[in-house]
């Protein structure tokens, strides 16, 4: 399900005052609620890594699958980030998460490498497709 499609969803639950929706596409279903913030999503895209295999030196990014909030801290001790820049990271490692829809979603390194940069702060509004960090 795209993003587009989402956004259409709740566009049209405001022009047309629906409070509630169950929407299920092949392999994805949302509700949404809009006199609740405790919206759910019930399935979700797992968090890919953009791969170059052709070259080696090229950065290769993680990039947000969803729409939400991202945190670098640890959901439970929110008190060091999960990474910084520099730090080593191993394909299937917990680099961040994404707040969406009151569900907080893992994102996970799906290659090795070294964190080059973070170009989205703690605690700040992230679209699908952004990317979130670069490995070299």
């Amino acid at each position: 399900m795209s993003i587009e499609k989402v956004e259409q969803l709740i566009n049209l639950m405001k022009t047309n005052d629906i409070p509630y929706i169950k929407y299920k596409e092949e392999q994805f279903q949302v509700e949404l609620d809009l006199n609740s913030h405790n919206s759910e999503v019930v399935q979700q895209p797992k968090e890919t890594t953009k791969q170059n295999t052709n070259e080696e030196s090229e950065p290769k990014s993680i990039n947000a699958e969803i729409i939400g909030t991202f945190y670098l801290q640890d959901e439970e001790t929110l008190s060091n980030p999960l990474v910084n820049i520099g730090d080593k990271v191993n394909k299937g490692q917990v680099v961040g998460y994404i707040e969406s829809m009151k569900v907080l979603n893992e994102i996970t390194s799906d290659e090795d490498g070294v964190i080059e940069e973070i170009h989205i702060d703690h605690g700040e509004p992230v679209e699908y497709g952004q990317t979130i960090f670069t490995l070299k």
